[in-house]
């Protein structure tokens, strides 16, 4: 989405809210552990074994989960970073464009890890919502919020609840500092403790996490909270009939958006897999199917068979 201004958006909605997708893919470091076995999601095998899982793959993904849900809400929502994650753009130049757009509030995606991250380590894990030194009554309680639906929704093993960034880093950070609006950096979870790294690249949780934030931004904002009308986003199927979809290629890529960039494929299927439908996905050129997973796939008759049982 392109950067707009404040007036722009107002013409939509009265509150602006930035949304920040943490480090970019190429920043140094911002990755998981080796994973010590394949991974899969709903029998889906998204990541081998070996490899790693960056940041920005989850910052961007919470991210573009939050902007739905916001806009769902009748909430408008700007990006401070490349959402193509290419480019690692300068937290001043993030906080800039927030400033700029007169944003209400900022919310940072992030997940965290202590260390270098190399191994798997088991002592911290869990949520940790962070504002600024001195900051605002507003930032204060946008994160609690935040830590309050966060904590209501997902099943964390421990909750830090909001902090001081000097109190956990013991610097302040530049995306809180320098912003001029409420602002708070959210860490999901812990990309060295593997159980919640796993999470990272499963749409369902993220999904889960962008729509706690939204009802805390709801609640921030005194805007009521819309449920996601999945009957909408669902393919017209009798409810006797499910639809199906058979692998015929070889491998076929799965993907987090419904595009064929590079950035999208977060892993593959083999032959024979078959897996459940709930979405078909219009497009200029070839067409993709939303899984029941939450990924998506080509629609293409060479690669995929489409069936009903």
């Amino acid at each position: 989405m392109p950067l707009l201004g404040r007036k722009d958006l107002m013409t939509m909605s009265r509150y602006l809210v930035a949304i920040d997708a943490g480090h970019g893919m190429t920043t140094g470091g911002k990755r998981s552990v080796k994973l010590s076995s394949d991974l899969y999601i709903n029998g889906v095998l998204v990541r081998k074994k070996g490899e790693v899982i960056k940041e920005n793959e989850w910052n961007r993904a919470v991210s573009v989960y939050l902007a739905k849900a916001l806009t769902r809400c009748n909430i408008g929502y700007m990006y401070t970073a490349d959402m193509t994650g290419k480019t690692d753009v300068a937290l001043s130049t993030r906080a800039y464009k927030a400033n700029k757009a007169g944003a209400n509030i900022l919310i940072s995606n992030h997940y965290n890890a202590i260390g270098t991250a190399s191994v798997w380590q088991t002592k911290a894990k869990g949520l940790l919502v962070l504002r600024t030194k001195n900051s605002s009554s507003k930032s204060i309680k946008l994160g609690n919020l935040a830590v309050k639906h966060l904590a209501a929704d997902i099943d964390y093993e421990y909750n830090y609840g909001l902090m001081r960034d000097v109190d956990m880093s013991g610097f302040t950070l530049a995306i809180l500092r320098q912003t001029n609006m409420p602002a708070i950096l959210i860490e999901y979870g812990f990309m060295d403790y593997e159980k919640e790294a796993k999470l990272m690249l499963n749409p369902s949780h993220q999904e889960k996490c962008a729509e706690a934030v939204c009802k805390a931004v709801c609640e921030y904002f005194g805007v009521k909270y819309v449920l996601p009308n999945t009957k909408d986003e669902e393919i017209d199927v009798t409810e006797t009939k499910t639809l199906y979809l058979k692998v015929i290629a070889d491998e076929v890529n799965i993907r987090s958006a419904a595009d064929f960039t590079d950035e999208s494929v977060i892993g593959i299927v083999k032959k024979g897999g078959v897996y459940t439908v709930i979405q078909k996905i219009e497009r200029t050129g070839t067409n993709m199917y939303r899984l029941k997973s939450g990924v998506y796939i080509t629609a293409s008759p060479k690669y995929v068979e489409v069936f009903e049982r």
